[in-house]
């Protein structure tokens, strides 16, 4: 404590409420439209080049001599920009396309499927979905859907009724020859998702039709045993021609 002070200065100011800002005082003006102004500093005044050597900025403007820098409109460069030269994506030429349309399908194989079934790690007294196929392992990282292929037919007999994206003439017959059937059925990205993760959905999304001319065609054929052929139609067997030993189905 410093001479001649109070001792119950310090107690004093400790207990003063602090004010933490300006106090608000009532205007001495009418406030309109045309009364209204900004807070000083809140605005600052553009600089101004070009306007003599005396002034600071005039001349090259602060900019120095020449070059990329002192042009005008110089912001970052556009990707690709390789400072004027001919860039690489232009240099070289350039082969073949993408096809937006393909699809990449995960693989089941019907030596694979029938020993899941064995197993008892897929039940064939229901029909087996691309869920059921991805909860028991059997089939992992599906990102369009699946396509049933016929490795294995020779010793294929379980009845199984799955459902899958695609499936071969081959495994169709060989399926169907033991009692089976199956069902191609078309799923788009969020219709897919809705199907293999259902507790993401709080509301469950309507099931799509496919758009594309040839696709809907191709579910509309009794051959592909398409979701979407009529019930009343027939199908008839599948022959398939007799399997060279240099082939696969």
């Amino acid at each position: 404590m410093r001479r001649g002070m109070a001792p119950w200065s310090t107690t004093l100011q400790a207990t003063q409420p602090r004010l933490m800002h300006t106090p608000v005082t009532a205007p001495n003006h009418v406030v309109a439209l045309n009364s209204l102004t900004n807070i000083p500093g809140s605005i600052k005044e553009v600089r101004r080049v070009g306007r003599g050597g005396s002034s600071g900025r005039g001349g090259t403007c602060g900019r120095g001599t020449k070059g990329q820098k002192a042009r005008a409109g110089n912001g970052k460069p556009r990707r690709g920009f390789e400072g004027g030269q001919t860039p690489i994506h232009r240099a070289f030429p350039k082969r073949g396309f993408t096809n937006n349309f393909q699809k990449d399908y995960q693989v089941l194989n019907l030596d694979k499927l029938q020993h899941w079934v064995r197993t008892g790690r897929l039940d064939s007294s229901k029909t087996i979905t691309m869920k059921d196929l991805k909860d028991a392992g059997c089939v992992k990282n599906i990102k369009d859907g699946i396509k049933l292929l016929s490795q294995g037919y020779e010793h294929f007999d379980t009845k199984v009724q799955i459902e899958v994206s695609k499936a071969s003439p081959g495994a169709i017959a060989s399926i169907e020859r033991a009692g089976g059937r199956v069902t191609c059925v078309y799923y788009n990205r969020l219709g897919l998702r809705a199907l293999l993760y259902p507790h993401k959905f709080i509301e469950l999304p309507k099931f799509a039709k496919p758009t594309n001319g040839k696709i809907l065609a191709w579910y509309s054929d009794p051959q592909n045993r398409g979701y979407l052929v009529p019930p009343d139609v027939p199908l008839e067997p599948i022959v398939l021609p007799p399997k060279d030993t240099n082939s696969t189905v």
